[in-house]
């Protein structure tokens, strides 16, 4: 029962569990509304954490490989200014209303602008500089999953990662 967020949130809200952890926008939103309260953030406990990253098909990754190099070159450069204007919040409320609206084009297009905003600018997460991907991260991630029997032994770092398309730290 437990398998959309919808219902997550509503046992959360209701007692039917204890604890969550969630993305941002969904957090910030259900603690603003005095529905939740906020105990911890992974990245207290986990600051080095590699909380996601850019994926895409194998098909993209072997027949695509000038695009979606492309792709992460550009995402890439733009990583310094996301984080000034969505997460410091360094630049400005214009600039933050006009990356959201630049973001908009990409995501939640089904929805209007005023109701895509706030899941957009919530829900920005500091992304590494140059968009790095950190490897011992991903790695301690695995082996987790691993110990839990969520992911077979034979799924190596290199089954997941191909750390020619992007830095890593």
């Amino acid at each position: 029962p437990l398998q959309k967020v919808g219902a997550v949130i509503g046992a959360l809200k209701s007692g039917q569990i204890d604890a969550w952890a969630i993305v941002p926008h969904i957090g910030k939103a259900l603690a603003g509304a005095d529905a939740v309260k906020v105990i911890g953030k992974v990245a207290d406990y986990l600051p080095d954490y590699q909380v996601t990253t850019v994926f895409t098909s194998t098909a993209n990754a072997t027949q695509e490989r000038a695009r979606t190099a492309a792709f992460l070159s550009a995402f890439a450069r733009g990583a310094d200014d996301f984080n000034a204007v969505l997460v410091d919040r360094t630049a400005g409320d214009e600039a933050a209303e006009e990356m959201a609206r630049l973001i908009h084009n990409y995501v939640y297009t089904d929805r209007p602008y005023e109701k895509a905003r706030g899941p957009i600018v919530n829900g920005a997460m500091r992304i590494n500089k140059g968009a790095a991907l950190n490897l011992a991260s991903v790695q301690d991630q695995l082996d987790w999953f691993k110990a839990e029997g969520l992911v077979k032994d034979s799924i190596t770092l290199d089954t997941l990662v191909d750390t020619s398309y992007v830095a890593t730290q």
